[in-house]
């Protein structure tokens, strides 16, 4: 193969890599005079979150004072949520006061951004748009069926009439109606009707009987008018329409200088874990330095709508949390196979032969721990997706029943860039790692093993490291570190208002008032922590104090009009006042949580399949249930990291649970890998706990090197948000540190001593009777 792979090839490669990294930070724009044309979107077209840049604020109320059943109330909500993923807004909250029939919604969006008008997003998401087909050309003619009989919608292009289109399918009760329709109309010569509330939006005479399901809107359509009636269709009809009774901006969520702090730090990072890979590795860890750029420009590049397919979406917290993790496991997928390469030169082999060594003996663990990657990450969209989607179709129609359909952008968001970086890194990790390594090599300037990492008089080669007689300290030390966690509970966990419930006020005042010191006064009228936002109402340039704190019964009257009094008495030359006060629920925060919960369940079950089908050699059913013990340690250290310095229980603590879900599993497979390996190399008399002590101790490398680097992210990241101030990225940073500790600490030294203890209680006590006992013995 290496006599296929030019020369040339690896600056060809470097090319296309930096060439790509550039157009996705400056996109590819023309302008005529004052206008713009976009061909390649670049970094400006991505919308950043809430909690980094702010946005908007609205309270929505049903029309002519109705009051709503808490059943049609988490309808429009579950109906809103799913509009906003189809306008690609990511990173919404919603809420809802049962009691004034309210409910809050906030979505990113900045004062001066131009591509996303606030307004019109606003009045598209109180309208009702309720679809219906009518018999004749009235808006009171009967009805045929309306848009939930309509399975699919989507805009399409007429290239016979050169139009634009919304094609839908119809379910089987929707064939079945339309069918009669026509049939009827048909003979008759007569008309049908579409509308969206109370408009036509197309009539028709009808010619056939059309019994195929299918049917199309035509009218005055752009790609553009085509596209927002398809999204409203497949939406669905609010049970009521909504009108803003209030529409305010919001401060960023993580502070003003959360952007400033994330730039900072991720650039800091960057910069380290490159020169950390170039000093280890010299040309392999230029070569991985390369493909990160282009694993980095991916992953802004699917957010940013760089492909063209993919419109941009919003970057989130959960969504850099992903983009972390996909770019660790980049770094850890050149690790390892920089480490393979520097033991087959240890062995002897010259460079172009331990590179090709190098690289097939690594794909293995690459291919292992991204396919269970990407199981996590496809379950999670499936999950929170819309229900354009097949797979979410099918598990909310399963597993998930008992929780209805619900869309949670942000979670489908980490999925999405988790599968996304699967993907670059078999592209940038994989394939054009292995063509530039393979040119380079061609050089005869370039065949030194010490510009790959590896000299021969300073080398030392592993030293077997007795794990499995140590796994009883092991064991200790991961009880302790178990028992401490959940001890954290009893000194209090504070939970977010979105799974507890609580109550948002909104206040007007003048002047200039100082967030911090603001919070700090609110905290102590109320003795509880809140979260505390500014921004300005749309309809005036009133300033308004936005407060939200979570409690197990809302505020009562009394208690609002005395923190009012306080705030008054402290502020006496602001002129505060308050403007509204809405007792939000929790249930949809629970059923939130809960749908997480049996998430990683499916998921989990799942990953004990895969790794029980191709670990079989090592008996796969334990194996996977091993990987999984392991990931519950983590996640329990993770969750007391939370609970021991006082962070909320919020989106955040989901988005480093995940991440650490990904990161563990991945950690542990590599282990099993080594483990699955040797179990062919190694005599069938050897104990099987020299089989795993020397598997751990080939790997413990690799997983020092990797953690160093995702450890120092988190660090760095910790050390910024400190110094700018900016502590809520440390409920973000700082668990995310304690949990990466706690993954390599348990797939290094619980997950595979777990598996020796048990094979060993089952009486497998060297590799011949693993081999027997699994089938693997030739």
């Amino acid at each position: 193969m290496n006599k296929k792979v030019g020369k040339p090839v690896f600056f060809i490669v470097m090319c296309i890599i930096l060439l790509f990294a550039f157009t996705t930070v400056f996109g590819v724009d023309s302008y005529k005079g004052d206008i713009p044309t976009t061909y390649i979107h670049g970094l400006d077209d991505i919308r950043l979150g809430i909690d980094i840049q702010g946005g908007v604020d609205v309270t929505f109320e049903p029309e002519e004072d109705l009051k709503a059943t808490e059943d049609q109330m988490n309808a429009a909500m579950e109906v809103i949520k799913l509009r906003l993923s189809t306008l690609n807004i990511n990173d919404s909250e919603t809420y809802v006061d049962y009691n004034n029939s309210r409910i809050i919604v906030r979505f990113p969006w900045q004062s001066g951004e131009e591509n996303f008008d606030p307004a019109a997003a606003v009045d598209e998401l109180g309208q009702m748009s309720e679809l219906t087909f009518r018999y004749g050309t009235e808006v009171d003619g009967e009805l045929i069926l309306t848009g939930a009989s309509v399975d699919v919608a989507s805009p399409g292009y007429d290239q016979q009439n050169s139009q634009w289109v919304v094609q839908l399918s119809l379910n089987d009760s929707g064939k079945d109606a339309f069918a009669t329709a026509t049939a009827q109309q048909a003979a008759q010569n007569g008309y049908i009707s579409i509308w969206m509330d109370d408009v036509c939006i197309s009539s028709a005479t009808v010619n056939e009987a059309i019994s195929n399901g299918n049917a199309v809107i035509s009218g005055n359509f752009t790609a553009e008018s085509a596209k927002k009636l398809a999204d409203q269709i497949t939406s669905g009809a609010l049970p009521f329409s909504l009108h803003a009774t209030s529409t305010k901006t919001l401060s960023p969520t993580l502070g003003t200088g959360a952007l400033r702090a994330m730039i900072i730090s991720g650039l800091i990072a960057l910069a380290f874990i490159c020169l950390y890979m170039l000093v280890l590795y010299r040309i392999p860890g230029l070569i991985a330095v390369l493909g990160l750029i282009g694993q980095a420009a991916g992953m802004l590049a699917a957010v940013s709508g760089w492909f063209g397919f993919q419109p941009s979406s919003t970057l989130t917290i959960p969504g850099i949390a992903g983009i972390i993790l996909s770019i660790g496991m980049g770094v850890d997928c050149n690790i390892i196979t920089a480490e393979r390469i520097k033991e087959e030169l240890a062995k002897g082999r010259n460079v172009e032969s331990a590179i090709k060594s190098g690289y097939s003996n690594a794909f293995s663990a690459i291919l292992d721990g991204n396919l269970t990657l990407a199981i996590v990450a496809i379950i999670l969209m499936g999950a929170f997706g819309t229900n354009t989607n097949p797979i979410t179709k099918f598990l909310d129609a399963t597993i998930f029943r008992p929780f209805g359909a619900t869309t949670e952008g942000f979670i489908y968001s980490f999925g999405f860039t988790l599968v996304a970086g699967v993907i670059l890194n078999f592209i940038m990790g994989v394939f054009a790692a292995r063509l530039m390594s393979m040119s380079i090599a061609r050089f005869k300037a370039f065949q030194k093993p010490s510009l790959f990492g590896y000299n021969e008089k300073t080398y030392k080669p592993v030293k077997t490291l007795d794990f499995s007689g140590n796994k009883k300290k092991f064991f200790i030390i991961s009880a302790v570190l178990l028992v401490l966690s959940v001890c954290t509970t009893f000194t209090g966990v504070e939970i977010a208002i979105d799974f507890k419930g609580g109550t948002i006020v909104s206040y007007s005042y003048s002047g200039d008032l100082d967030p911090e010191s603001c919070r700090s006064d609110i905290e102590g009228i109320l003795n509880s922590p809140v979260n505390l936002q500014t921004g300005e109402s749309f309809d005036s340039d009133t300033n308004i104090l936005t407060v939200s704190f979570s409690y197990d019964e809302s505020l009562t009257l009394e208690q609002q009009e005395n923190m009012l009094a306080k705030m008054q008495e402290i502020y006496p030359s602001n002129n505060v006042n308050m403007l509204e006060s809405n007792e939000v629920s929790p249930s949809s925060g629970r059923e939130f949580f809960g749908k997480c919960i049996v998430a990683v369940i499916f998921a989990a079950l799942l990953l004990i399949i895969y790794i029980a089908l191709r670990f079989k050699r090592i008996s796969g059913w334990s194996a996977g249930v091993f990987t999984i013990a392991a990931l519950l340690h983590d996640i329990i250290i993770t969750y007391g990291s939370f609970v021991l310095f006082g962070f909320e229980i919020n989106s955040n603590f989901m988005a480093v649970i995940l991440t650490i879900f990904g990161y563990s599993i991945n950690n542990t497979i590599v282990v099993y890998d080594r483990i699955r390996e040797n179990q062919g190399l190694m005599s069938k008399k050897d104990p099987i706990s020299e089989l795993v002590n020397a598997s751990a101790s080939q790997t413990l490398r690799r997983s020092i090197r990797t953690s160093i680097t995702t450890l120092s992210t988190m660090i760095i990241i910790s050390v910024v948000a400190y110094i700018f101030h900016v502590e809520s990225i440390l409920s973000f940073s700082v668990p995310m540190a304690f949990g990466l500790l706690a993954g390599t600490f348990s797939s290094q030294c619980i997950a595979p001593t777990l598996w020796v203890w048990w094979n060993e209680r089952r009486g497998n006590k060297t590799v011949g009777d693993c081999a027997k006992a699994t089938g693997a013995a030739k």
